[in-house]
């Protein structure tokens, strides 16, 4: 039988069913075919609405090891409002869920890194706040602009006695990296004092110790660190209007 008569044949075997019975035909002959269908208009719809939805970025910071996972929605909308940020338009992402320790440097942790590396080189990340360790690593991998070339003549007067400092000259060492005990490389040397510019050769102020702030400490970050974590301006973003103002509102009562 040709390819004709067969359709012909189905046609004919169509024409006399029932409703119900076409229907299950119709199911038992092409429900691969409508399956399939169904998937691709759904994931393509799923894909055309996120396009259609997406809102523009109009800040993002991530305050890392904070632990203060609770209190992000609450942050993001009263930061957004003291910004003026446009919440129905803009979006306004402040990650405080993310953690990173070099201790082990599980799976997590080094998904963690590269998000973070991700981010910032792709315009995707403003700020970031962290504890010191991880900072340190991040700002000598050059993420953070120099504060001498960003702050305001009066924020630099405001934040100077806070500043956090990595020795350029250090970084253009030729050392070699160096390993614990446990094989892993030692990524910071914690007895370096990053507040203490006449201790290095060539000090660079890269990050601001957030000390005493009123919002952090309302949120319930980092409450548990014995040295404040640290906030820097990352190189890439071009959001520094709202990177200023979200160093404001943290520090003001």
């Amino acid at each position: 039988m040709s390819i004709h008569e067969e359709i012909r044949d189905q046609q004919k075997k169509l024409k006399d069913m029932t409703f119900k019975e076409k229907l299950s035909y119709f199911w038992d002959y092409y429900k691969v075919h409508t399956i399939v269908t169904l998937v691709v208009v759904i994931v393509g719809g799923v894909f055309i609405h996120d396009a259609v939805t997406a809102k523009d970025h109009a800040f993002s910071a991530i305050l890392l090891n904070s632990f203060g996972s609770d209190s992000q929605e609450m942050l993001e909308t009263e930061f957004a409002g003291y910004a003026n940020i446009d919440l129905n338009t803009y979006d306004c992402y402040i990650d405080t869920a993310s953690t990173l320790s070099y201790d082990s440097m599980s799976q997590m942790d080094l998904a963690v890194s590269q998000k973070i590396t991700a981010m910032s080189q792709t315009d995707g990340l403003d700020v970031l706040i962290s504890d010191t360790a991880p900072f340190t690593n991040f700002a000598e991998g050059m993420m953070f602009v120099d504060l001498r070339e960003e702050l305001t003549a009066a924020e630099y007067e405001k934040y100077e006695p806070y500043f956090f400092y990595i020795d350029a000259a250090a970084l253009d060492s030729d050392d070699e990296l160096v390993y614990d005990e446990n094989g892993m490389p030692v990524v910071t040397d914690e007895s370096i004092d990053h507040s203490d510019p006449s201790a290095m050769a060539d000090p660079i102020p890269v990050g601001i110790y957030l000390k005493d702030s009123p919002k952090l400490a309302g949120y319930q970050c980092y409450v548990t660190d014995e040295i404040p974590p640290v906030l820097g301006f990352v190189y890439s973003s071009e959001k520094k209007e709202n990177s200023h103002l979200f160093l404001q509102y943290l520090m003001e009562e």
